[in-house]
């Protein structure tokens, strides 16, 4: 049996940059930390028990995520110490025949071992009050195995206990201290003391930004090495890592403060800082952050939005939405979607892709208002400093339509971008938060989004004067990435059918 005890909240320094969330839930690469840490588990053949504050509401999406991966959810009641969850779990769990393996859910490793009453311990480098192995020269616990005095190893967040019951009676006779009952426990069941110095603690909001270092999330065509402090970022498409180096160069330099610094470039590649913050995305879509939080965040952004607009060109540059739209459509290779084809979504009048795109071209004015644009402003290439209460955003488009180099661009595909985000659920949809079902003509789409993002929405309807063309540049742009998801069948599905979704829900307010 397996115990992931996530039962308590994570601390104040999280609930700032989260709301108030169990250290499981935490965000990892479009994922939260308790899929990677369930996966360690794969080859035991164990049932897996996932321990939450009894307060904490799982969303739709995460229940049938925990059940697809087999997991039973036990809610454990607030502000129980370590030892005081343990203890329930296990009698919630009576009887148990068998050793458990116990997993702190701030705790992730690259891989575990499955040995019967052993301790995991890793070396720290950071000041806090950690369980350390050695006390000045005398070992803390009872073991079996040999190993060197060393005063920087700690319990890291994994053991085997092998006696249940007894452990249960060590730490009632030790008050809930969890350290303490270990110790006595080891007396009478010595421990194999396993050292793994992959240990990825997510406990510590400092440890946590260093944590996530490890995982990156990338497009198809990018590649991103993280190296200390610098992100690498390359390219095998040239062109577009030449446009990137080109924007990062001519951003006005008076306002670098919304940027990672740019350290150096290559034929190839370029370097810039490793930004210690949370992506609007991990935000958005993980976090439970309250609507008028964002009103901070959406500040930011109308603030530097404002900024770059400024700077104007008279040059001539290609964004025609229509044509980039139909010429992607033409590589969509999918059973199930037809651009020309009549679907019923919901219970609106049927409506082929290419009937909306005809209807949305009375938006979309052929003057454009050319300044200087991101162009690739969406929730994944933006973060917030919750200190300094300022964005930064990088991966910038850099080049038109026609792949003409250029930092220049039509100042409503950022704002577009933004839509795309938030009201379009791009990354609700890429985290696997929708399911989607095409029957003949009709079309099934939903997206478990909680009733806080419908409230973060409308505070983004009040801080922004949101247009017809910008909204229907905004389905443009979800039409348009569906060969970008060929990679993925269900998803590509989903962001079809969320073409129909947007353009009904915009119209249903008038603004398409």
């Amino acid at each position: 049996m397996i115990f992931i005890m996530s039962s308590a909240y994570c601390s104040e320094d999280f609930g700032l940059e989260f709301g108030k969330i169990p250290p499981s839930f935490l965000p990892l690469g479009n994922k939260r930390l308790y899929e990677y840490q369930i996966k360690l588990f794969h080859n035991l053949n164990e049932s897996i028990i996932l321990t939450l504050p009894q307060s904490f509401q799982v969303s739709r999406y995460d229940f049938l995520k925990l059940k697809s991966l087999g997991v039973k959810i036990l809610y454990i009641p607030d502000n129980m110490r370590l030892a005081e969850a343990l203890i329930y779990a296990i009698n919630m769990n009576f009887p148990i025949n068998e050793s458990v393996y116990i997993l702190y859910g701030d705790t992730y490793f690259s891989s575990i071992q499955s040995l019967k009453n052993h301790l995991v311990v890793s070396k720290v480098k950071e000041n806090y009050k950690w369980a350390y192995l050695f006390k000045e020269k005398v070992l803390n616990y009872r073991i079996k195995n040999k190993i060197s005095e060393d005063h920087e190893l700690v319990l890291s967040g994994f053991m085997n206990i092998e006696y249940p019951y007894f452990l249960v009676k060590c730490l009632l006779d030790n008050h809930y201290s969890f350290v303490d009952g270990l110790r006595e426990y080891s007396n009478t069941h010595a421990f194999s003391i396993v050292q793994d110095n992959s240990w990825l603690d997510f406990g510590l909001i400092t440890n946590y930004f260093h944590s996530k270092k490890k995982f990156s999330t990338q497009r198809a065509f990018n590649h991103l090495l993280i190296d200390e402090n610098f992100v690498i970022k390359s390219s095998n498409w040239d062109s577009k890592i030449k446009a990137e180096i080109n924007w990062y160069r001519k951003f006005p330099q008076e306002y670098n403060m919304y940027l990672p610094r740019f350290y150096c470039e290559k034929v190839d590649s370029y370097q810039l800082e490793y930004l210690y913050h949370n992506t609007l995305l991990e935000l958005f879509v993980f976090g439970k952050l309250p609507h008028y939080i964002w009103r901070n965040i959406f500040e930011s952004i109308k603030v530097f939005l404002n900024v770059i607009h400024k700077f104007k060109s008279d040059k001539e540059i290609v964004f025609d939405y229509k044509a980039k739209t139909l010429k992607r459509l033409k590589q969509v290779n999918h059973p199930k979607i037809s651009f020309t084809k009549k679907y019923f979504f919901n219970n609106h009048e049927s409506i082929s892709v290419y009937e909306i795109l005809n209807l949305l071209d009375k938006n979309i004015s052929t003057k454009q208002d050319i300044r200087l644009i991101h162009g690739d402003f969406c929730f994944s290439n933006i973060v917030y400093d919750f200190r300094s209460k300022n964005i930064k955003t990088f991966d910038p488009r850099g080049m038109d339509f026609d792949e003409n180099i250029t930092v220049y661009g039509d100042m409503c595909y950022d704002y577009a971008k933004l839509v795309h985000s938030i009201f379009g659920l791009y990354d609700f949809i890429v985290s696997g938060f929708s399911r989607c079902e095409i029957q003949k003509d009709k079309i099934f789409l939903s997206i478990d989004v909680s009733d806080e993002v419908v409230k973060i929405q409308e505070e983004f309807f009040t801080m922004f004067e949101i247009d017809k063309q910008i909204c229907s540049i905004a389905i443009h742009l979800f039409a348009s990435m569906l060969p970008l998801h060929a990679d993925d069948s269900d998803r590509q599905k989903a962001l079809f059918a969320n073409v129909f979704r947007l353009y009904f829900y915009f119209k249903d307010k008038g603004l398409v």
